[in-house]
């Protein structure tokens, strides 16, 4: 008999400086890990606005560590670009696995989700990498 074994999920944070935070996703970002993903994302925020007040620009998410997404992890995931953007922080989604880039793809949302808050595009290529991260492995 197989039981159903918990995949973990773990969100790091990293603020670079006052007007940018990185986060570094592993495992699976589902129905059962999607709120610890907002609830630690939230506190992030909430704590980073309280130390440095309404200055951060830039979320710098790294999801290369990403197993899985499901369509509650891509709802976790617009949830924080409506939290984001209508405060002038540009949500980039770095290092896409094929699974995310799939589901941008069919949901139609991934112009949505990295908007830049200034009303411009980020310009994604072909592997899901955005154009000023080509052959970086920094964020």
């Amino acid at each position: 008999m197989t039981f159903h074994q918990p995949v973990g999920f773990s969100v790091t944070v990293e603020a670079v400086d006052p007007r940018t935070i990185r986060l570094t996703l592993q495992g699976v970002l589902d129905f059962e890990t999607g709120d610890e993903f907002l609830d630690v994302v939230g506190e992030a925020l909430d704590a980073h606005a309280l130390a440095h007040g309404p200055v951060l620009r830039e979320l710098h998410v790294n999801c290369a560590g990403l197993r899985l997404l499901d369509s509650s992890g891509l709802s976790a995931l617009l949830t924080l670009r409506r939290r984001t953007h209508p405060a002038g922080i540009t949500l980039h989604l770095r290092h896409r696995p094929v699974q995310l880039i799939r589901m941008l793809a069919l949901t139609g949302t991934a112009a949505y989700l990295t908007a830049a808050a200034d009303g411009t595009a980020e310009t994604v290529g072909p592997g899901g990498e955005l154009a000023d991260e080509a052959g970086s492995t920094s964020s």
